[in-house]
């Protein structure tokens, strides 16, 4: 039996004129594991938000044909009445997340209902059990990593128990055992209490593992729906659509591609000795000692909230060492301002949008550069001239293959927007460029795109440390490999081939 139909819908968003989603037609059955992939823009996003009806209560835009979910018409239900029939899952948690501890967000769907204690507290423990947060319950959630957030999000869906549970990107910011034990969460409630669920992800090796049928979208139209098996043996399918072929399962030993401990030959760039940093919640990482040489190309890896963005923070001065020290050439970041540090460090975040907030691209790689002072050869400080600003910012587009300089940055795809924060930290004349899981919300294609530019600096002298939980993009492209637990360094090893993209 059908539980959500897609009958010639069509939707166009507000201000644009091409369709987000065009003469799709579509049912899934209950019970059934039902997923959806594509490349950045052909669509995900927006037919899990018809499912839920936030497109079009929330969005705005031009809704034709008609969605129905559990029997409801979503164009004349509200989000409220639907949120009893689908519980949702955003690919940015922080979207989502509002409230003052981890166990209130889970309970708040719950306590909405107007259930009785006892049943909402069973719902709570389920949930958080269920998406591996047990033990995190009076956590704040602004205080959890961002795959802890992503499972936090999950669990507050799970706790609703609704009939459907719509998901769209719920695994890019999970390393692989969070992703693999999500994955195995879903499909048990899939089976025991029967409850459909849609997802639109990236991940092709667990989709092709779980998924009853897959649904691809191109450009806002079905371009295959199949059981998942006939999807994942068609290969100019896949390559003409941007997924890439499900991994072999052997990925786990890649570490041993890294079996050459780096050796301590020369100063290193940046020293990092008996690092400890200590959250206000009393968690702690300590006992990371590390040395960066010059033109390293460092993949750091380790399990979601084990402090490899803390400690990319601390590198850049956003945040401050509790104990030990972090030099950078030689000097404590101790005694450098923040300022002074992005001269010789360039952090691009994990989301390009905290770092974007001029009208064109050009404007966002000049913005620094019009405050910055330059070193003169009477050893004096000056600011840089227009002529100066001008040919820094084309040389930083140029680099990052970026030619739409008077482009407004929002309105770029998400891996132009990484490419343009990139541009920023280029046009500074940074050597040292750290990238915090910038695969995260890219396709397959976009992600190699900025992994080959990341290379293609490294290839000119660039020093490179990118964190991802992403084994092939590790795999291929890392020259070190850095592993990591809030205790400490507990792999670092590299090679001496040239490693090859993807």
């Amino acid at each position: 039996m059908s539980i959500i139909n897609f009958d010639d819908v069509c939707f166009t968003y507000a201000h644009t004129e091409e369709p987000a989603l065009d003469r799709i037609n579509l049912s899934v059955t209950q019970g059934e594991f039902f997923a959806v992939m594509g490349e950045n823009g052909a669509g995900k996003t927006t037919l899990c938000k018809l499912i839920n009806g936030i497109i079009p209560h929330f969005s705005g835009g031009r809704l034709t044909g008609k969605v129905t979910v559990g029997g409801c018409d979503t164009g004349s239900s509200s989000v409220a009445e639907l949120s009893f029939k689908a519980g949702i899952v955003l690919d940015d948690p922080d979207a989502q997340l509002f409230t003052s501890s981890v166990r209130h967000e889970a309970a708040f769907g719950p306590e909405n209902m107007c259930l009785p204690r006892e049943e909402i507290e069973e719902r709570v423990k389920f949930a958080l059990a269920a998406a591996g947060l047990d033990g995190f319950e009076d956590r704040l959630p602004s205080t959890l990593s961002g795959g802890e957030k992503q499972r936090l999000s999950i669990a507050a869906a799970l706790a609703m128990k609704s009939g459907i549970l719509v998901l769209d990107e719920p695994l890019s910011r999970l390393d692989p055992e969070g992703a693999a034990r999500v994955m195995s969460v879903l499909n048990d409630i899939k089976i025991k209490y029967g409850i459909t669920v849609v997802m639109a992800s990236h991940n092709s090796g667990l989709i092709a593992e779980y998924a009853d049928r897959v649904c691809i979208l191109k450009n806002g139209r079905i371009a295959a729906l199949e059981r998942a098996e006939n999807i994942f043996l068609n290969l100019k399918l896949l390559e003409e659509n941007g997924i890439k072929p499900p991994e072999d399962k052997n990925n786990e030993n890649f570490q041993n591609i890294f079996p050459e401990y780096p050796s301590s030959s020369g100063n290193p760039v940046i020293n990092i000795k008996n690092f400890c940093f200590r959250y206000s919640n009393g968690a702690v990482i300590e006992n990371i000692n590390l040395e960066i040489y010059d033109n390293d190309f460092i993949s750091l890896m380790g399990s979601n909230g084990c402090g490899k963005t803390t400690l990319l923070k601390n590198i850049t001065g956003l945040l401050r060492p509790s104990s030990g020290d972090i030099f950078i050439h030689g000097k404590n970041t101790r005694e450098l301002s923040v300022g002074g540090i992005s001269e010789e460090i360039g952090f691009v975040m994990q989301n390009p949008d905290t770092q974007l907030f001029t009208d064109t691209v050009f404007n966002e790689a000049a913005f620094a550069l019009k405050n910055m002072l330059v070193e003169t050869h009477q050893g004096k400080r000056r600011r840089l001239s227009k002529s100066e600003i001008k040919q820094r910012v084309e040389d930083a587009l140029a680099a990052v293959n970026l030619r739409s300089a008077d482009a407004f940055p929002f309105a770029l795809s998400r891996s132009d927007r990484t490419k343009t924060v990139i541009a920023c930290v280029l046009a500074m004349g940074t050597r040292i460029i750290l990238f915090d899981e910038v695969d995260v919300g890219n396709d397959y294609k976009s992600s190699l795109e900025i992994m080959n530019t990341a290379k293609n600096l490294h290839s000119k002298g660039y020093t490179i440390i990118f964190v991802t939980h992403n084994i092939p993009l590790a795999r291929d492209y890392a020259h070190r490999l850095v592993i990591m637990d809030r205790s400490g360094i507990v792999f670092d090893g590299k090679r001496e081939a040239e490693s090859h993209s993807i």
